[in-house]
């Protein structure tokens, strides 16, 4: 009985082997041709940028011109200030003349005391007081020469011009910055006592890396912005560039601005190109 049921347990094996095999097989797949499409290939271009140029730079003005007295003396009252709007030939300080009024006067005397001895000298000479004017040129020379005439015009001249310049005037028109002296104060000779600022004709100095040079030509345009206004964009055109290049590799560039809407002498400047 037993053989019987071990021959039973070996058959069901058997048949349970048979079929996982079967079971364990892959289903088989048929494969489909597909027909192969040309590949597109598709170039994407980069958006193109505009290269910009940026420096900073400073305002200032094309002529600053230095104003100071040509004589020792003492100023009057000082009522001019910074960022006064002056004229050229406008009285800015004044001296004490009152000495130097009295030597003018002085000077005319005298000259007059020499040309009255000039016609004695010619009147000498058989000239009459009505013809003096017929006199010969050569004769009349004499005369001044032995007279003092021409002695005391020189005096008189260097008197009045001395006179003249104990009003120190504007040089040019422009505004007053970099005031020094105080009402009554000495002042010496050549002393700076203020500056003239013409700030109706402005230029912008820049520099650029000697790389960048070939951008820039005399007559070349940029556009300029000031920090005090960056929304104001101004116009300038490249009028001078260095003919060196500094320890930084960087060379200047000086250009004139074509106005001065709110731009002032030392303001910081951005330079676009």
């Amino acid at each position: 009985m037993r053989n019987k049921n071990s021959i039973v347990w070996l058959a069901l094996s058997a048949v349970l082997v048979a079929c996982g095999s079967k079971g364990s097989e892959a289903p088989s797949t048929t494969e489909v041709p597909t027909a192969t499409q040309p590949a597109v290939v598709v170039h994407e271009t980069a958006p193109q940028e505009t290269s910009i140029l940026v420096s900073k730079g400073v305002i200032r003005s094309e002529n600053e011109v230095p104003v100071f007295s040509r004589l020792t003396g003492q100023l009057g009252e000082v009522t001019l200030i910074d960022g006064q709007h002056v004229k050229k030939g406008e009285v800015l300080f004044s001296l004490d003349d009152s000495e130097l009024r009295a030597d003018v006067e002085l000077c005319q005397e005298e000259l007059e005391q020499a040309r009255m001895l000039m016609e004695e000298t010619l009147i000498g000479l058989g000239y009459k007081r009505g013809q003096l004017t017929n006199v010969p040129e050569d004769v009349a020379r004499l005369a001044r020469i032995k007279s003092g005439v021409n002695v005391r015009e020189k005096q008189l001249q260097i008197a009045s011009a001395k006179l003249a310049n104990t009003r120190i005037k504007a040089p040019i028109s422009g505004v007053v910055a970099k005031m020094t002296p105080s009402s009554y104060a000495y002042v010496n000779p050549g002393e700076n006592l203020c500056q003239v600022i013409d700030t109706e004709r402005l230029i912008v100095e820049f520099s650029v890396l000697e790389t960048e040079l070939r951008r820039f030509q005399i007559g070349s345009q940029i556009k300029v912005f000031s920090v005090a206004y960056s929304e104001q964009e101004h116009t300038a055109v490249v009028r001078s560039i260095g003919s060196i290049v500094d320890d930084a590799g960087m060379i200047r560039i000086e250009a004139s601005l074509c106005d001065a809407d709110n731009l002032m002498p030392g303001m910081t400047a951005i330079v676009k190109l």
